[in-house]
């Protein structure tokens, strides 16, 4: 008999190599305990504009990247039916781009975004979890709350006036590193039903507590006073309607003692909440108690936009100047309907704003995918399915309200792992070969590369902007220092243009002022801001131009009256040289 070796040479048989769960992980892990945290000053916005998103995106495309490394290692892709069902999502939400009357550029961040997230979730799926490393997820998530839950105490208790964080301690509502209250607060509430959602899924042993027992109780006492102070109507529906969601789970899976001492540990939080009020004489606004909103206008009112053009809507990256132009012809013809609101470009709910902008197209495949995932959940365990609502309902009901997924990149990642979580439950997937792959695997390589470049030159411009904004006197030299101009495009060419009218103002240089007309008139077209119209009336008086002037000043009482009412055309005021996220907010 002969014995033929052949390990070590061709004729060998390939193994299975060893899948990139830990970099995966580790990726996540930096993520969600250190880059997500990370703060920069900055004048506010969305997006890019806030250091904690941008520094999130680099450990953000490093997961993609193994994810997706890891289908071209082991030459198979692993998928679900959900897979295909939300790429046929996002190819809906990505048609109207082409449309005639979109702006392209103005909705590719959104779009970049939406697409990795179908990536994320792709690379989640190729990964064959243990339970251990499954729960980590999880654990994760409830890490980062934790974190943000300390900053925000430390926010609303030991700052004071004149912090290095910019933090306002008149208003004091404690908005950890987001810098807007809802968002926080739709976080804080997702790590609260995560903990009760946890807690279940972590057994006692022979009556034990452990330390993850612990961690788990204690949070509702941490998050629960700081959801009130932060006067959030969203976080308090969101954590009420969301703990109630996941009583009766914890109820039936977990031990006896841990959801009685659960429920009194948010009975807890509400005792600690009343005595910290009571001691510090905090109480919440009058106008926080109010159902009262500015989105009751806007939101119905960019339904009626979509009402109006259903099939094709007004165009992907035009929602500001078209809800402008669309609400200010419905006021004139009916001084009973309310005229737009200035500086909105998102009308606060996700569905309404896809829908106004690109038609019936992107709603059908908001609401295909909804469902895909409702159906998901519909198949998991009996008793489950109320629960599983429940760890989504927070950051949902904020969808619907706000725009949380622009304001914070975590949100998004969150949610993606939570519907990747449900599809875990109850998929079968499948297994597709995939080979003479390598253009695509230099390019997949090559992701991470791209993505810190892009993100750490985004960090750098936007300290030079901050610094040029801040400096006095005015120091050109940050401003042409600025090597990312892309990802500040707008606040890039408001801080250039504005210096520009100052200094032909101020030096009586008609070409220079010329110039920015030029600009203005361009920019209005796609951004019609009241600062930008204020400037422009001041730079047609500054060069001796009075009708033109009137005539911008007319225009301007067209779309935002409320606004321009008061502006003052028959003197040359100085120009407005707030930034423009300033006027965003």
């Amino acid at each position: 008999m002969t014995v033929l070796y052949v390990k070590g040479t061709t004729l060998a048989e390939k193994g299975i190599s060893k899948p990139m769960v830990k970099p995966f992980l580790i990726s996540l892990g930096i993520l969600f305990l250190l880059t997500m945290h990370y703060f920069q000053h900055n004048p506010g916005g969305a997006g890019l504009e806030l250091s904690f998103n941008t520094l999130s995106w680099i450990p953000f495309g490093f997961a993609i990247t193994f994810g997706l490394l890891e289908i071209f290692r082991q030459q198979v892709w692993r998928y679900s039916r959900l897979t295909l069902v939300l790429f046929v999502c996002c190819v809906l939400l990505t048609l109207p781009v082409f449309y005639p009357q979109a702006v392209a550029e103005e909705a590719l961040p959104r779009l970049t975004g939406l697409w990795a997230g179908w990536l994320f979730f792709v690379g989640l799926q190729q990964f064959s979890f243990t339970h251990t490393q499954r729960q980590r997820l999880l654990w994760l998530i409830l890490a980062a709350v934790w974190l943000q839950t300390l900053f925000g105490w430390v926010q609303f208790l030991l700052l004071e006036p004149g912090n290095p964080f910019g933090y306002d301690t008149v208003a004091n509502r404690p908005y950890g590193i987001f810098q807007q209250p809802n968002v926080m607060a739709s976080f804080l509430a997702t790590g609260l039903v995560l903990s009760a959602y946890m807690l279940a899924r972590i057994p006692m042993y022979r009556g034990k507590w452990s330390w993850q027992h612990v961690c788990l109780l204690l949070t509702p006492v941490a998050t629960i006073p700081l959801l009130v102070v932060l006067s959030s109507r969203t976080g308090w529906l969101a954590a009420v309607v969301g703990s109630l969601m996941m009583l009766p789970y914890l109820r039936q899976f977990g031990a006896k003692a841990q959801w009685r001492i659960w429920s009194l540990m948010v009975v807890l939080g509400l005792t600690v909440s009343w005595a910290l009020n009571s001691s510090t004489d905090w109480s919440p606004k009058e106008e926080r108690l109010s159902l009262v909103s500015a989105r009751a206008m806007h939101i119905p009112q960019a339904a009626d936009m979509f009402l109006n053009k259903p099939l094709t809507g007004y165009g992907y990256g035009t929602f500001e100047v078209s809800y402008l132009t669309q609400t200010a012809h419905w006021h004139h013809a009916d001084p009973a309907r309310p005229a737009g609101m200035a500086g909105l470009d998102h009308p606060h709910n996700e569905l309404v704003f896809w829908a106004a902008e690109g038609g019936i197209v992107p709603l059908l495949g908001l609401l295909m995918a909804a469902a895909a995932v409702f159906l998901k959940v519909k198949k998991a365990r009996a008793g489950t399915q109320l629960a599983l609502v429940g760890l989504f309902f927070p950051i949902t009901l904020h969808t619907q309200l706000e725009y949380p997924f622009y304001h914070s990149l975590p949100h998004w990642i969150v949610f993606i792992i939570l519907i990747h979580w449900v599809d875990n439950l109850t998929a079968k997937y499948y297994r597709k070969s995939i080979k003479h792959l390598l253009p695509l695997r230099m390019v997949v390589l090559l992701l991470p590369v791209a993505i810190t470049s892009y993100m750490a030159t985004t960090l750098y411009s936007g300290y030079l902007l901050t610094k040029y904004e801040t400096t006095q006197p005015i120091n050109i030299d940050y401003l042409l220092k600025v090597n990312n101009p892309w990802a500040w495009h707008n606040r890039f060419e408001w801080d250039l243009h504005v210096t520009q009218l100052q200094i032909g103002t101020a030096s009586q240089n008609p070409a220079m002022i010329e110039e920015y007309i030029n600009w203005a008139q361009e920019k209005a077209k796609i951004w019609p801001r009241p600062d930008l119209y204020k400037n422009l009336i001041s730079a047609y008086l500054a060069l001796g131009q009075p009708d033109q002037a009137e005539q911008i000043y007319q225009e301007a009482l067209y779309l935002f009256p409320a606004q321009a009412a008061s502006w003052v055309t028959h003197t040359a005021p100085q120009p407005e040289e707030k930034a423009v996220s300033d006027t965003a907010q």
